[in-house]
């Protein structure tokens, strides 16, 4: 059936160009099988880039081959098949070894803006892939995730309580007046303060010693059925030290805007990748623990002026 020629090539061409870009490792001629219009996408797609108007077919193969690595990367074909799309659409006319380009595009589609166009469209997909990644790793967790302790307020006062027994002592020792309890169960599995200053260790904070302890007494680097409390908003180290060993839940007391990892510097458990999502609940004795951290202070600044 005789066909009319037509040369141009247009905006909504280059737009199309884009969409079919999603379909990655399509065969040409699967794309033109399911729709034959697209066989005049493709074909001048491939020819906007730099290949003059009348190039030998060996300069025009090589053409192709570079639009195939690179704006055609998705498509799977040959050189030698674009070229006779393009002549079955009759953007090339071959005549003893040259080629003439009849593709007439407008003058504001380029090769640059059809490379323009595809980084947006594989932008807005990575995106998109990345939303619903986080939408089923969500998904995953919440129906893989243990069974959490169900909060208290009369024993999260009195586990708090403990922790600040254990801060009282980090302080009198020296130490940063913070401590930490792991319960299970009504259990204390493991409590500990501030250790940094009389063991030398950067990571003896509360938080890190008090799931060392709990692991121990339960046998298990997971602590799935555990609430942490402790007095201050735990820091960056020992939000991921929680993270690691699951615990099902967190009480702090004070909070920390300029440390803290729950709800003060930022919110390590919202971060897209840490896929832990404990239940946070902060404000529990809080101004005794706030109490503890500014009278330790006020003695540290008093002592050091008094020397």
């Amino acid at each position: 059936m005789y066909q009319l020629f037509n040369p141009d090539f247009s905006i909504s061409d280059i737009e199309r160009f884009t969409e079919l870009s999603i379909r990655r490792g399509i065969p040409l001629s699967s794309l033109i099988a399911a729709d034959p219009k697209d066989r005049r996408i493709v074909a001048g797609a491939a020819l906007l880039g730099e290949v003059g108007k009348n190039p030998s077919t060996e300069s025009l193969l090589d053409a192709l081959r570079d639009f195939l690595s690179g704006p055609g990367d998705w498509l799977k074909a040959s050189p030698e098949e674009l070229l006779d799309a393009a002549k079955a659409e009759g953007f090339v006319e071959e005549q003893g070894g040259a080629a003439n380009i009849r593709l007439e595009p407008r003058p504001d589609v380029t090769a640059a803006r059809l490379l323009d166009d595809l980084e947006a469209a594989r932008v807005i997909l990575e995106e998109r892939r990345a939303r619903m990644k986080e939408t089923l790793q969500k998904k995953n967790r919440e129906a893989n995730a243990p069974k959490r302790p169900s909060g208290n307020p009369e024993e999260d006062v009195r586990f708090m309580k403990l922790a600040l027994e254990e801060a009282r002592r980090a302080g009198e020792a020296g130490e940063i007046p913070v401590g930490a309890v792991v319960v299970e169960d009504g259990r204390v599995l493991g409590k500990a303060g501030n250790e940094t200053l009389r063991t030398g260790d950067p990571t003896a904070h509360a938080e890190v010693l008090a799931l060392r302890r709990a692991a121990s007494a339960a046998g298990n680097h997971r602590l799935t059925q555990t609430t942490l409390y402790v007095t201050l908003e735990p820091c960056p180290m020992c939000a991921g030290a929680i993270s690691e060993a699951r615990c099902a839940r967190i009480v702090y007391g004070a909070g920390d805007p300029r440390r803290g990892a729950l709800a003060g510097a930022f919110r390590l458990f919202d971060i897209p990748g840490v896929n832990h999502r404990p239940v946070i609940e902060g404000g529990v004795l809080g101004e005794e623990g706030e109490a503890l951290m500014r009278d330790f202070f006020a003695r540290r600044r008093k002592e050091k002026t008094q020397s």
